[in-house]
């Protein structure tokens, strides 16, 4: 019986080759090397512009990885195109760089415009470039609702490829039905953990007021962590209707770490390990 050829593993960044552009390049980059996957680049406009050095230094450490990239000349309408174009090469994961104002292509509000739109997760990064020991500690900061288990998966991911520590936070809630919850999503993390062999370490979270995901910068900190794994919202509740939603405001500091955001539905991207 003739083996299955392993299904190969694509990234895909959009970049302006600013800054912001070649910072996106290079946090997709880091990501071909910890999962092994084609990267596909794909530029925001067709005017022709030059490459920067970070550009060009991103795309050598690739090449001497042997790790086969993909450099489009021609960009995707992005209401039209985009999202077919996802589908039909079987991205795994969008990476794409914001900025506060008009300084790259993506504003924070146009980055999650676009994200929420997505089957896969989108890694949002700011200007700066990947420390040489980015993702080797992950922060999962864990809720009660039902799709914080595709983040645990995501997160275990990380460790299976890369061996990345992985760091459980949780919040107790005052309601009992909300802390059932949370418990439930917690205890199926460790179990699947303990199966997959994943390093983890749990903390729960003793904080009255904060968000558990704003909490997670904070402690993203104290451990030298640089990506967060956060869901993003699908139902408005109160706070988030005064205040904003969660992802409206840990998409202000992708700049100091990335976010790794996933949507809350049912039909999204599963890698085949």
């Amino acid at each position: 019986m003739e083996l299955q050829e392993k299904k190969r593993l694509r990234l895909l960044v959009l970049t302006d080759y600013t800054v912001y552009g070649d910072a996106a390049v290079a946090h997709a980059a880091a990501m071909s090397l910890i999962f092994r996957a084609e990267l596909l680049i794909i530029p925001l406009s067709d005017k022709e512009t030059p490459y920067g050095e970070r550009f060009t230094n991103t795309l050598q450490v690739l090449n001497k990885q042997c790790l086969p990239v993909i450099h489009y000349t021609k960009g995707l309408n992005l209401k039209k195109e985009l999202y077919s174009f996802i589908e039909e090469y079987e991205i795994m994961m969008l990476v794409l760089s914001v900025s506060p104002r008009k300084e790259s292509f993506f504003s924070y509000h146009s980055a999650l415009r676009l994200i929420k739109k997505m089957r896969v997760p989108v890694l949002a990064v700011g200007k700066t470039l990947p420390q040489a020991d980015a993702y080797q500690k992950i922060i999962l900061p864990l809720d009660y609702l039902i799709y914080a288990k595709e983040k645990s998966l995501w997160a275990a991911y990380f460790n299976q490829f890369y061996k990345s520590d992985i760091y459980i936070l949780s919040k107790k809630y005052k309601d009992e039905y909300l802390q059932y919850k949370l418990y439930e999503n917690v205890s199926f993390t460790k179990q699947l953990y303990e199966n997959l062999s994943v390093t983890y370490y749990l903390r729960d979270v003793e904080i009255s007021t904060e968000n558990i995901d704003d909490y997670a910068r904070t402690f993203a900190r104290q451990t030298g962590a640089s990506l967060i794994i956060s869901m993003t919202t699908k139902f408005l509740e109160i706070g988030d209707i005064l205040t904003g939603t969660k992802e409206k405001k840990t998409i202000k500091h992708v700049d100091e770490i990335s976010y790794l955001y996933i949507n809350q539905r049912d039909d999204l991207y599963v890698i085949c390990t």
